[in-house]
């Protein structure tokens, strides 16, 4: 097994492939902490959930040690107008701790900022150009992010005690 310090440095390395972020974090409150996303539950075990299928991609799929990948293939979300083109669940140690959805356009980046902000937690307007945004709750951090130069974008739900994540630390925004 290898140690904490090591499994940081492997995800801090694998997340920097998937959407490295040459500006700072920025951050706002969370004052409606999530239980979870969209009728999936924070700690739930994915076969609480039959429709959702371990991703195939082991460049997805095997990112992580202890973390199981999954995906509803028949899912259609769409956000405050914003059709969201992919949506991955992580199950870190068999328990739900981390939804990511994905999305396109510049636009849909100021249609899921405004949700979020309606929803969990207003951002201070200093904050609100930055590439990528944190808000931080008790136990949960959200992210948006969005990369111009592929006109792609994430949001990740990320609750911190069924995360192998350390958000103070690396950058979770990925996609």
């Amino acid at each position: 097994m290898l140690p904490v310090s090591a499994y940081r440095l492997l995800i801090a390395l694998s997340l920097a492939l998937l959407g490295p972020w040459n500006e700072p974090t920025s951050a706002g409150q969370i004052t409606n902490e999530p239980v979870g996303f969209n009728g999936y539950t924070w700690g739930a075990s994915p076969s609480q959930y039959p429709s959702l299928k371990r991703v195939a991609n082991p460049a997805i799929a095997d990112q992580f040690p202890n973390v199981e990948v999954c995906e509803n293939p028949n899912e259609a979300l769409t956000v405050n107008g914003v059709t969201v083109t992919k949506v991955y669940y992580r199950f870190y140690k068999g328990q739900l701790g981390n939804i990511q959805l994905l999305y396109e356009g510049r636009e849909n980046r100021e249609k899921l900022l405004k949700w979020i902000e309606e929803t969990y937690g207003k951002l201070p307007p200093v904050e609100r150009n930055q590439k990528q945004i944190e808000w931080h709750g008790q136990n949960t951090v959200i992210t948006l992010g969005y990369d111009v130069t592929n006109n792609q974008g994430g949001v990740w739900f990320t609750y911190l005690l069924f995360s192998p994540f350390d958000n103070a630390a690396i950058d979770t925004s990925g996609y």
